[in-house]
């Protein structure tokens, strides 16, 4: 007898399940940014965007909850769901997730800038994230901590579609690399898990820098030879980058043992 998929039922549970925890997510980052558009009437400041200021948390929101989301799959093997479905139904939910919530962002930045263009002298900043990567002293650790904080940006200003592709794309990999190593914890030593969280980091900074060099815009000095390659070279490695990384976690995954 043909097995049943349940992989829709896991997406749809999971992407309900995160949809909630993201509300509440943008409900704390609300309060907080119309705190500052209080501030800011009150002492005649500018603001950024409520859409900047998420494209900034919103990449440690999903690699924390990439990494709460190894803690659904004992409940879904204690009932009956294969690791394969959990898999599939856990990639289609993050995905969704990663498509809703820029879209989300831009309709309520939307929204602020009729509202405050209307009724405030309140001006909007427009920081240019992508070259303040050229500001930092060239190091390691700078280059590290940069390539966590300043992901890829293109503002919505100019090119609505592709600023929330690039921001679709962005928190669907951060989920990705949470996912993985919280994988690699679960199934592994903690040696091995820390290695898993190297491995995302070198990942991280790849997949940022081939998208730089796709969108033109300026690249860590530490990997400025990467210059050199033709735009279709850059996008074709950043899909092997993501699909090797989705490969790794299905195969940590695959013949886990649970712990209940």
């Amino acid at each position: 007898m043909k097995q049943i998929s349940n992989y829709p039922k896991v997406a749809r549970d999971m992407f309900f399940a995160q949809l909630n925890w993201t509300f509440g997510f943008f409900g704390v980052m609300l309060v907080i940014h119309i705190i500052k558009i209080v501030l800011a009437y009150i002492q005649g400041g500018d603001i950024d965007s409520f859409y900047n200021a998420m494209f900034v948390v919103t990449n440690i929101y999903m690699l924390v909850i990439g990494i709460i989301s190894i803690y659904f799959l004992p409940y879904y093997v204690e009932h009956g769901v294969t690791r394969k479905d959990y898999f599939k139904g856990t990639l289609i939910a993050f995905g969704g997730l990663a498509i809703t919530i820029p879209f989300i962002t831009y309709m309520i930045s939307f929204v602020e800038r009729v509202i405050l263009n209307a009724m405030t002298s309140i001006s909007i900043r427009e920081p240019d994230l992508n070259s303040v990567i050229l500001e930092v002293d060239s190091d390691i650790v700078g280059d590290i901590v940069q390539a966590i904080i300043l992901t890829p940006y293109v503002d919505p200003q100019s090119h609505w579609g592709l600023s929330i592709a690039i921001f679709s794309l962005n928190i669907f990999v951060y989920y990705l690399l949470g996912w993985l190593i919280s994988t690699s914890f679960y199934r592994f030593s903690t040696v091995n898990g820390i290695v898993s969280i190297f491995i995302s980091l070198v990942v991280l900074m790849l997949v940022d820098t081939l998208l730089r060099l796709s969108l033109d815009l300026p690249i860590l000095n530490t990997l400025s030879g990467l210059n050199v390659l033709p735009l279709g070279v850059t996008l074709l490695v950043l899909l092997l980058l993501i699909a090797l990384t989705l490969w790794s976690v299905r195969s940590v995954t695959k013949k886990v043992r649970i712990k209940m």
